[in-house]
């Protein structure tokens, strides 16, 4: 049960516990940052739920559909655009009031459930409140704290965790990465399986993955013309900035673990200093949110640091 969910031993240990106990929630509430395995969890205990051999098999016509998002009992919601709109949690709450057509369990899956509006929220807590029989919602958000306080008092929240290094080093060999690049991409991922298959697989991931590891192994080295060059080919517009710092940060973090922590940027730091820059690149990501310019902040970055 649950075996193709990468990490997350503690949420498996309590659903796994509810299924066999025949307790589980009538709804949930899976949290954590984006690329953890909260949608691929739900779809696993989806398949649970419908399987042929009441085992989520994988391998079955039910959890085969389940995963090809092609199950007439499961229906997944994602946000259009920005936000999730009050008709499509309608629907969904339409949909799960519906005797099922074949398989046992409806269920209906709302992923970055953050993005609801909120006359969409509120559309939900009915069907939250008085929950169809043989049914079961689950809700996926990586901010939790954007989620309506109503909601997380009608659902059983269950928190995901960052997955271990290794982890994603042993997916990334498994799909035939190098062991030098699967450690890398781990590394530079921050726990995240999702944004290390963004790191290996997209263009615009890869061009910022090259620039973070310049930064990262040889800022302290660079010459002034090469950081404005850096500078200006991240910070062209604001989303690739802010992707650049979210990973460069991440790195950062995983580091601060490592034993040689304190060699980065071409040069040996104290926790302290290390500290203030996660500190300052959280404030330049604020900055660049609120319409800043992203060239700037990344030079007025690479700048403090070389001078720590």
């Amino acid at each position: 049960m649950f075996e193709r969910v990468i990490g997350q031993k503690k949420a498996k240990q309590i659903l796994s516990s509810a299924v066999r106990k025949d307790c589980l929630s009538h709804a949930y509430l899976f949290t954590g940052i984006h690329g953890i395995g909260k949608t691929t969890m739900a779809k696993e205990l989806a398949m649970v739920l419908n399987c042929e051999t009441k085992k989520g098999c994988g391998e079955c016509s039910s959890c085969r559909r389940i995963k090809q998002e092609i199950y007439p009992d499961v229906r997944i919601i994602r946000p259009d655009g920005p936000t999730i709109k009050i008709d499509e949690i309608r629907s969904l709450c339409d949909f799960i009031a519906m005797s099922s057509y074949e398989g046992r369990v409806k269920v209906g899956i709302i992923c970055r459930a953050e993005k609801m509006r909120e006359e969409a929220a509120n559309s939900l807590l009915k069907t939250l409140e008085e929950p169809p029989k043989d049914s079961l919602l689950i809700l996926t958000a990586e901010n939790q704290y954007a989620v309506l306080p109503t909601i997380i008092s009608r659902v059983q929240k269950i928190d995901c965790q960052r997955l271990e290094t290794d982890e994603i080093v042993d997916y990334l060999q498994k799909e035939g990465q190098s062991p030098s690049d699967a450690r890398k991409l781990a590394e530079y991922s921050g726990g995240s399986l999702g944004k290390a298959l963004e790191l290996r697989d997209s263009q615009e991931m890869q061009e910022i993955f090259q620039n973070v590891n310049l930064v990262i192994e040889r800022l302290n080295q660079l010459k002034p013309h090469e950081i404005i060059e850096i500078s200006a080919k991240m910070g062209k517009d604001r989303l690739l900035a802010f992707k650049f710092l979210e990973i460069l940060s991440d790195v950062l973090r995983t580091k601060s673990f490592q034993k040689d922590f304190s060699t980065v940027f071409g040069k040996q730091y104290s926790v302290t200093q290390l500290a203030l820059v996660l500190e300052f690149i959280e404030e330049l990501k604020l900055y660049i949110e609120g319409y800043g310019n992203a060239q700037l902040a990344l030079e007025s970055l690479f700048i403090r640091i070389c001078r720590l």
